[in-house]
């Protein structure tokens, strides 16, 4: 983790967004979550030495079997976060923490259908944070990038922003490597079509999609799509479309308190190995893609200008 900080913060990134899991206690997940987790533990345990270069947010992964709907699951997650959250080195906009939930339509069918009893998780999860002395939040759910936020969705009532962790192009599944540009189209059409929402959307961009090491020969035919990795002047090349974009959509990043937004984004992903979504530093192509962050996003780009509070 101290490698991965250090890596992280030369090439330009802010902030890492830490995907967090729940299992309930006995569970048959719980063994899981603890290695799925190590992540913010090890994140925690490397502040100190890290200095705090790069900062952290907490994506609640609640799908699947890790969601948390019952009170007494819900309390436990909110517990472990507020004392996450009690780091310094925790994200923040105008001193407010930033949070996502990551599928906020599993967050909704979690609770049965009732956005009361959703808006009711979040007050009291917002309550915790601030009884902790940790000030105001900034929450965020996560949506697919087609997902049409009218003013009558429920993120409209529920979050402050909408954001993807990744969405796929529907091409055809097959063994043939499709081109990047293909991969990055989405992330192009989902920054216009969501830039007219009634609330923020926080943009990302794929820098890869390949999960070869996930398909498993006795399975057949291959049943994921896959895309090429992007060469140096191809990233370099959507890097600086994202930010065109952030002034051609004010409707793009992070909401401040006088309704303008921070620029923000993020990057699909910094260690997804198995599914080919990789920025971290490796033997094949070294840190070119940090290299490139930090070519475009410099020190003194408005976009770096995150206030940390």
């Amino acid at each position: 983790m101290d490698r991965e900080i250090k890596a992280a913060s030369e090439g330009g990134v802010d902030f890492f967004s830490l995907l967090w899991y729940y299992a309930r206690p006995g569970s048959e997940h719980e063994a899981e979550c603890r290695l799925l987790n190590r992540g913010l533990a090890n994140y925690l345990a490397s502040e100190s030495k890290s200095s705090r270069r790069v900062q952290f947010m907490i994506e609640f992964c609640n799908s699947g079997p890790f969601n948390a709907s019952e009170d007494q699951d819900w309390n436990r997650c909110v517990e472990v976060w507020t004392d996450a959250w009690k780091s310094p080195a925790a994200l923040r906009v105008e001193d407010r923490i930033v949070f996502k939930i990551h599928d906020l339509s599993r967050f909704i069918a979690g609770n049965g259908g009732d956005v009361s009893r959703c808006l009711m998780q979040l007050t009291q999860l917002r309550s915790s944070v601030h009884s902790a002395g940790l000030g105001d939040m900034i929450i965020g759910g996560g949506l697919m990038s087609r997902s049409e936020v009218h003013q009558d969705h429920p993120a409209v009532k529920l979050f402050d922003f909408t954001a993807t962790y990744m969405s796929i192009p529907d091409t055809v599944v097959g063994p043939t490597e499709l081109p990047y540009k293909t991969l990055v189209a989405e992330a192009r059409f989902a920054r216009e079509f969501h830039s007219r929402d009634p609330i923020p959307w926080v943009p990302y961009l794929p820098v890869g999609w390949n999960p070869r090491p996930w398909t498993h020969p006795e399975a057949g035919a291959d049943h994921r799509r896959f895309f090429t990795f992007p060469t140096k002047s191809e990233w370099v090349e959507e890097l600086k479309a994202l930010w065109s974009d952030f002034d051609r959509f004010p409707g793009l990043g992070l909401p401040l308190r006088d309704g303008s937004k921070q620029p923000a984004f993020t990057i699909y992903a910094w260690n997804e190995f198995g599914e080919g979504g990789i920025l971290a530093p490796t033997r094949g192509i070294g840190a070119m893609k940090l290299e490139a962050i930090r070519s475009v996003f410099g020190p003194s780009h408005p976009v770096r200008n995150i206030s940390r509070g």
